[in-house]
């Protein structure tokens, strides 16, 4: 015989409120089975309550308490559930702000696989990049309670090969569905070579898309069994995801700008060399023709002479900006002025550095740079 529902309903409070009392964030599953209840327990005591016989009290007050109870229960529940979900946020903004003091890629993949793994409770990170159809780790973070071996065999089999992007697994999946996604062993989804190298029974994955486009995936899980993962897991990993691409797409794109710089440089530096060169051959010509007709070469004319006078430092921006190539206009939109201005700053740096034009006056900088440093 079935337990009227006031006594089942306390019964289950009961059980409720020793989860709370000894519930961490491993038992989140737990909370949402228990909240489910409670929501099925109300509704059978509402329902009880409409049909229940005015001349039984005794039946109605014991339903009237325990569905304030379960009522009660759940608003604590649902409190519970959201500062749940809400607790490691700061502890995310806290890495992200971290991470954006990193100036290379290589540096903050791996900083970013570290912090993504203390500050979500997570027992191993790995950070992939997509090619196309494949995708590989570049950064990979495995706590040290982890087994030496599974730690070892996991990173062979991410960093070994570029990984096909199956059809009907997780990963292929996320390129389209463009969201987080939290996987277990049994489900379909699964790439099972990936499962069986990296000895995981469920996993939580993000593509990471800062401009639209997905470049890559974090992949989390909790090898270790201290936890079972849930949507909050996969929610937190999503925010991560979104800050950590930012971040990722600033810092390389800074990398390449600095590369093209020194492109620039490089080249600007071997014309400069092949110039000088050739002018200095020349010189050596005319110099024998003059000295063959008895004439000597005096000092160079004043116009000719470049100016000791420093470049201001909006000066410095133009120039710079002159040795990348850039034209007046592109310098003017770059810098928020005219191009009327950015035309007369060139005009006077030209006339410091003694230069007849912009290729001159790029040779003259770098050389003076040269010699400052």
């Amino acid at each position: 015989m079935e337990p009227p529902p006031a006594a089942a309903a306390l019964k289950l409070v009961g059980r409720v409120r020793v989860l709370l009392a000894t519930s961490g964030r491993s038992d989140a599953v737990e909370v949402v089975e228990a909240a489910a209840g409670l929501e099925s327990t109300a509704q059978q005591l509402v329902a009880q309550l409409r049909a229940a016989n005015p001349a039984d009290p005794q039946t109605v007050a014991a339903a009237g308490r325990a569905l304030t109870e379960v009522t009660r229960l759940r608003a604590h529940l649902i409190e519970s559930t959201v500062q749940r979900r809400f607790a490691t946020l700061p502890r995310i903004h806290e890495s992200l702000s971290r991470l954006r003091r990193i100036a290379d890629v290589r540096h903050l993949l791996e900083a970013a696989a570290e912090e993504l793994a203390r500050c979500c409770d997570f027992d191993r990170t790995v950070i992939s990049r997509r090619r196309g159809s494949t995708w590989q780790a570049a950064a990979i973070w495995i706590s040290p309670e982890v087994d030496p071996r599974v730690a070892a065999e996991t990173r062979a089999y991410l960093t070994r090969q570029w990984i096909p992007l199956r059809p009907g697994t997780l990963e292929s999946d996320l390129v389209h569905r463009r969201t987080a996604a939290v996987i277990s062993a049994t489900d379909p989804r699964v790439d099972r070579d990936l499962v069986a190298a990296t000895y995981s029974s469920a996993y939580v994955a993000s593509p990471v898309m800062p401009s639209g486009e997905v470049i890559g995936f974090l992949q989390v899980d909790c090898s270790l069994g201290r936890r079972v993962l849930t949507e909050v897991d996969r929610d937190n990993l999503w925010t991560f995801a979104e800050g950590f691409g930012l971040i990722f797409e600033h810092v390389a794109r800074l990398e390449r700008l600095q590369a093209q710089r020194e492109r620039v440089h490089s080249a600007f530096a071997t014309a400069e060399q092949e110039l000088a060169a050739l002018n200095s051959a020349e010189l050596m010509l005319v110099g024998r023709e003059l000295e063959s007709l008895g004439v000597t070469s005096g000092a160079e004319t004043a116009s000719d002479a470049p100016s000791d006078t420093p470049l201001s430092r909006r000066e410095r921006e133009v120039m710079e900006l002159i040795v990348t190539g850039a034209g007046n206009l592109e310098i003017a939109e770059r810098l928020f002025l005219s191009e009327a201005t950015v035309k007369a700053h060139a005009t006077r740096i030209y006339r410091k550095l003694g230069a007849t034009g912009r290729a001159d006056a790029v040779a003259r900088y770098l050389r003076r740079l040269q010699g400052t440093t």
